[in-house]
């Protein structure tokens, strides 16, 4: 499925960073403070891959709250980002798409300025091409949007192209799109994808 790829279209938050920790961390501590009663019910993984706003939305925030709560759970994320690391292999497996000519874009639900600065704490920004973040689009994750935006920037073709996921709101995002997804880093997303990798050392093989 591999052969005749020439852009690989990644998402970046526990795709290619360790972030979902700190993430899950910022949403924990801005509940706490804003909505403790939304605490008992949250669980990360449910909203991985969705904006800020959306995640928000989707365990109960009121939209009268939602700028208030996004704007501090993104000053609490960034503050962390200290600490980030970059996925096992995931520098590795950028730099043989790079060795073999292949076209890489960012496509994450994450604003701009939180995903400028993760790829460049990791160190991942010299190999990581193009960069499609929240504010690019309309409709973010699971909508198609953000895909379509990036396959237009890169004037890009479905048939060429592949989405790197880890969470289901990308992948169905990805799909909408046209496109065909590896799903990576969690056995649930076996079988929710058209290829699997446990992490990025394994997809690299793939390509060598």
């Amino acid at each position: 499925m591999l052969e005749g790829i020439t852009h690989f279209l990644f998402d970046l938050d526990g795709t290619l960073v360790d972030s979902s920790p700190l993430h899950a961390a910022a949403y924990h501590a801005v509940l706490a403070q804003h909505r403790p009663d939304l605490l008992a019910g949250f669980n990360y993984r449910d909203v991985a891959g969705l904006s800020t706003p959306a995640a928000f939305k989707r365990i109960g925030v009121k939209e009268s709250e939602l700028m208030v709560l996004t704007a501090a759970k993104q000053a609490h994320y960034r503050a962390s980002l200290t600490g980030l690391k970059a996925m096992p292999g995931a520098k590795d497996l950028l730099e043989i798409l790079r060795d073999r000519g292949a076209f890489v874009a960012i496509v994450s639900s994450a604003s701009r300025g939180s995903a400028l600065q993760a790829l460049a704490v990791t160190g991942l920004a010299p190999w990581a091409g193009k960069l499609i973040a929240a504010e690019d689009v309309t409709a973010a994750k699971p909508a198609p949007d953000p895909y379509l935006a990036t396959l237009r920037l890169l004037d890009a073709k479905p048939l060429h192209s592949i989405a790197i996921e880890d969470a289901p709101s990308g992948i169905a995002s990805a799909w909408a799109a046209g496109l065909r997804v590896i799903g990576l880093h969690h056995d649930s997303l076996y079988g929710l994808s058209d290829l699997y990798f446990s992490d990025c050392g394994a997809l690299a093989g793939a390509l060598i």
